[in-house]
């Protein structure tokens, strides 16, 4: 029953009347959203907030406060970060929301939000989605994170995270129609469509990328392997990563070249002085210059059965063009990064959730040459907030290019900075160990074997256990 018909149903008329103009005078008026829910949101903004009107233009909207209260991350001088990243600003370090204030905070968010069966106010899928997909983030982190120092509010947290996940659950028929918004930030005519070698800086996104037999070929490995497994884990299986490579000469050229790299008899050699580990061959053969790279990362939802499930909502692409320096790509390999950098032109476009909901080229923005970001992937784990100022020094210290991280892992030249290739590291010592490259021509093939993979996950398995 909503306040209103309560007022209505237990006061005078001139009671009610008198009891509304002081509820009206307060400093933070409440509306009523849900006759059946009574959700009471305060609202006007007040400063704090501002800025974070992500899910509701109102940075006060139930969805918001949850929202906020989840991804906002604040420096000791108290600015905040975290309001439009892609992934919450969690390592596998952070005490933030496993107990103390953080976490009861969170928990009050969360009750909110169910007592007031906040679900209800909003009816948009992409939303109800994304909201979904950045709850799971935090439950997946809880679990990794979990050391039993903080077991009670650390359950009670994963508890309340999974009910909201569950009542935000996507119709599995519903998950297919959410919008391609590759596609769409194709036709938004935003952004080039092709590399433009008088402007280098440009950023482009190539109309075919993920055109069934067009010029770009997605890759897979031989076997119940993902093509990019180091993503995939560091996600925890909620997205689905697609490698794809394109050389200059189209489609017919690059199943050429990765036929030869399959058939070449050994891609990998030992290194006395380093203890026999395999290395790639110098003498693999290498792709021309131009070619092109990239890695697509899509976002999987859960449906209405708790059961991960594929999406057209592209969260993130990165492109990498091998350029020549002076001619062609050296066949041999080198360590030098500084190499690397000076032969790569790296693009990379990021999911912006205000873009996505605006209808705005499809959520995608460009990243700027400029920018930085705090680093999450293949990172040392430790927070940064927490270990801000003593020997780590100040956030801005730790923050790094965007554009310039992929030549952390990928730096050795053309063929041989394609990790996918990588053997994996447990059989390093097998005799001739190798991971085959192959033209996947399945493109829902890394979906399922994302989906598999997470279900082995304790993640996974908690929250289905949760989920009942």
């Amino acid at each position: 029953m909503s306040r209103t018909r309560i007022t209505e149903r237990f006061l005078s008329p001139a009671a009610a009347g008198l009891l509304l103009l002081a509820a009206v005078g307060l400093s933070l008026a409440y509306q009523t959203a849900d006759d059946d829910g009574g959700v009471l949101m305060p609202a006007r903004a007040t400063k704090e907030s501002a800025g974070w009107g992500v899910y509701d233009p109102d940075p006060e909207h139930v969805w918001n406060r949850l929202y906020r209260s989840l991804y906002s991350r604040a420096a000791r001088d108290g600015r905040e970060y975290g309001r439009d990243e892609l992934d919450p600003l969690l390592w596998d370090s952070t005490e933030h929301l496993l107990g103390g204030p953080s976490n009861r905070h969170a928990s009050e968010r969360l009750d909110e939000f169910l007592d007031a069966r906040a679900e209800r106010l909003v009816t948009d899928p992409l939303k109800r989605a994304m909201l979904q997909r950045d709850l799971w983030a935090v439950f997946d982190w809880t679990v990794r994170r979990n050391d039993n120092r903080h077991p009670p509010e650390v359950r009670g947290l994963q508890s309340r995270l999974a009910k909201v996940i569950r009542r935000l659950a996507t119709p599995a028929a519903q998950a297919g129609s959410l919008p391609d918004t590759y596609a769409a930030a194709v036709a938004s005519g935003k952004f080039a469509a092709d590399y433009d070698p008088a402007r280098p800086e440009a950023p482009f996104l190539p109309p075919d990328l993920l055109r069934p037999a067009g010029a770009w070929v997605q890759l897979g490995v031989v076997g119940d392997t993902a093509a990019a497994p180091s993503h995939v884990f560091g996600v925890d299986g909620r997205s689905v990563f697609r490698v794809l490579i394109s050389l200059p000469r189209g489609r017919e050229a690059t199943l050429a070249y990765l036929k030869s790299v399959a058939e070449f008899p050994r891609p990998w050699v030992r290194n006395a002085r380093r203890g026999g580990d395999p290395q790639p061959d110098p003498g693999l053969p290498q792709f021309p210059a131009g070619t092109r790279l990239a890695l697509v990362r899509q976002m999987l939802v859960l449906d209405e059965r708790g059961e991960p499930t594929p999406t057209a909502v592209t969260e993130s692409v990165q492109i990498r063009i091998h350029r020549a320096l002076p001619a062609e790509i050296p066949e041999g390999f080198s360590l030098d990064r500084d190499d690397a950098r000076a032969a790569l032109s790296v693009y990379e476009f990021k999911l912006s959730r205000e873009r996505l909901f605006a209808g705005e080229a499809g959520g995608l923005r460009a990243v700027a040459r400029e920018e930085t970001e705090f680093p999450l992937f293949q990172s040392h784990g430790i927070d940064l907030f927490e270990s801000e100022g003593g020997s780590f020094g100040s956030l801005e210290r730790h923050l790094r290019p965007v554009l310039g991280s992929c030549t952390s892992c990928h730096f050795r030249p053309g063929i041989h900075s394609l990790l996918s290739r990588m053997p994996d590291m447990t059989q390093l010592r097998v005799r001739d160990v190798r991971r085959d490259l192959t033209a996947s021509p399945d493109p829902a093939r890394e979906a399922d074997l994302a989906r598999a993979w997470k279900r082995n996950r304790a993640s996974w398995k908690l929250l289905r256990e949760l989920w009942e």
